[in-house]
């Protein structure tokens, strides 16, 4: 890898977190429960009723967010930005964007609950639609904010696209 291939993975903090949350509040109810029905045992077992509709949700968003976790790994999405090129890589497959079909890219904040999240649109020449970048998923955000706003195509240029749309 030389010094301008720029390699940024997808971050996997957040699955494990809410698989970690879920996990412990499914046993704490558990606990919980056991110790206010009386089927904890003296031997340190705890008796689960299975017909609790809370402990079968619960046991839902751990299996849920467990799996989204394992797709995740799975995919093993990543971002590779090079001088000319910008490549969209899984472990399955590559997308390669040149950075002559980049027609513009626009830099917006997008409000997730409390917090405000940088967003990098970027559009494309013959396509319609832009892809959307949010660098805070991604390792090394700052960086590849940066990189992503050197993307830009020069300013006459996209004056001249912008008065195609």
């Amino acid at each position: 890898m030389d010094r301008s291939e720029h390699v940024f993975h997808y971050r996997l903090d957040t699955y494990w977190r809410s698989v970690a949350i879920y996990a412990v509040a499914l046993l704490l109810y558990g606990v919980g429960r056991s110790l206010i029905a009386g089927t904890l045992q003296s031997d340190g077992r705890i008796e689960v009723v299975l017909a609790d509709p809370i402990f079968w949700l619960l046991s839902a968003f751990v299996l849920v967010s467990a799996a989204a976790l394992g797709v995740n790994i799975l995919l093993q999405r990543r971002i590779v930005v090079l001088p000319d090129v910008l490549i969209f890589a899984t472990r399955f497959r590559q997308r390669r964007l040149e950075r002559s079909a980049i027609r513009r890219v626009v830099i917006r904040r997008e409000r997730a609950g409390w917090r405000l999240l940088r967003s990098v649109r970027i559009y494309q020449r013959g396509r319609r639609l832009p892809i959307r970048i949010r660098p805070s998923f991604y390792d090394r955000e700052r960086e590849l904010f940066e990189l992503l706003v050197q993307l830009r195509p020069p300013a006459g240029e996209a004056s001249r696209t912008a008065r195609k749309l």
